[in-house]
């Protein structure tokens, strides 16, 4: 009795490890929330494609656009727990449940694998807005109650939480401008049409660099490395932190050992040296971090923005 106990349990851990093994054993893939060109695209191909040379199978990128990034995550939610549809995504998906109606539960119903990138949000003007600092910003916008107007890419988009947090730690009102996305909001903000704006390095730093865009302030905690003289929020207003991100999921009963190489897959790509030197150039940081410490993160990251948007008052369009 004893020796066939004993022989059911090494078949199991013989099965576990040969499934390891196996996996993936055909096309896994990756969908994205997100257009193509993205700041989410371009990250997602750069990891699919080494991935896809670890592995010796493909890892295909497919954008499914739409809800801030839902219309992709409920696919995920949706899919097979076997390894082989994954989500990239940006920390909308911690905002999402408190601004919109969605139809699954983000915690429970997908599994965080890997986050892989943190991202500052940049509070951006006109070039010839008279101001050159958060001070400056402050003070003429507080003389000049209701003058102004700010973008973002929509209700309860992570640049509309950043305005809303800063305007009541700093005391002043702008007007909300929603646009379908950063490129249009771009657009608007360099024809003047509005005033300020919260958005990524990735997608605003050569605007900056060629004179398009003035960089007021960081929304992270802390300096970006390729804006070295532009001072954090927080350095202003304490605990001030608006930082965005991104990472992989799976939907929920995707078995742990698919999850844990994925993980350990994912971390060795972002801290190589070639991806490191693209987020580098772009503002960003690597965010290594176990499937663990990256699902604890998860946890933190909803529980704060659930507060963010009961404390700013941000409903429902």
């Amino acid at each position: 009795m004893r020796f066939k106990s004993l022989l059911f349990v090494l078949t199991i851990i013989f099965s576990s490890i040969c499934s390891s093994q196996d996996y993936p054993n055909h096309t896994v893939r990756m969908i994205v929330g997100y257009p193509a060109g993205s700041s989410v695209d371009l990250y997602t191909r750069a990891i699919s494609s080494k991935l896809q040379d670890g592995f010796k199978q493909g890892f295909i990128v497919d954008n499914k656009v739409g809800a801030a990034g839902t219309v992709a995550a409920e696919a995920v939610v949706h899919a097979p727990g076997d390894g082989y549809t994954l989500l990239n995504t940006a920390s909308q998906i911690v905002i999402n449940p408190f601004v919109q109606k969605i139809s699954f539960d983000t915690e429970k119903d997908l599994i965080p694998v890997a986050q892989t990138l943190s991202i500052s949000y940049l509070l951006l003007t006109t070039p010839n807005f008279p101001a050159n600092n958060l001070n400056e910003l402050v003070d003429y916008v507080r003389k000049n109650p209701k003058k102004f107007n700010y973008g973002s890419y929509g209700n309860g988009s992570g640049p509309h939480l950043a305005m809303a947090m800063l305007q009541k730690a700093a005391g002043f009102e702008v007007t909300h401008v929603q646009y379908r996305g950063s490129g249009q909001m771009l657009t608007a903000l360099m024809a003047n049409e509005i005033q300020m704006a919260f958005d990524t390095t990735t997608a605003t730093l050569e605007l900056i660099r060629a004179g398009k865009l003035k960089a007021i302030a960081i929304g992270g905690p802390k300096v970006v490395e390729v804006l070295p003289t532009v001072q954090p929020i927080a350095q202003l207003y304490s605990g001030f932190n608006s930082d965005g991100w991104q990472g992989i999921f799976a939907p929920a009963g995707t078995p742990g050992y698919i999850i844990k190489k994925l993980n350990l897959g994912i971390n060795k790509i972002i801290q190589g040296t070639e991806f490191r030197d693209l987020a580098r150039s772009r503002g960003v940081t690597v965010s290594a971090l176990s499937q663990v410490e990256f699902a604890d993160f998860i946890k933190t990251e909803l529980k704060r923005y659930e507060q963010i948007v009961r404390e700013n008052n941000i409903y429902l369009d």
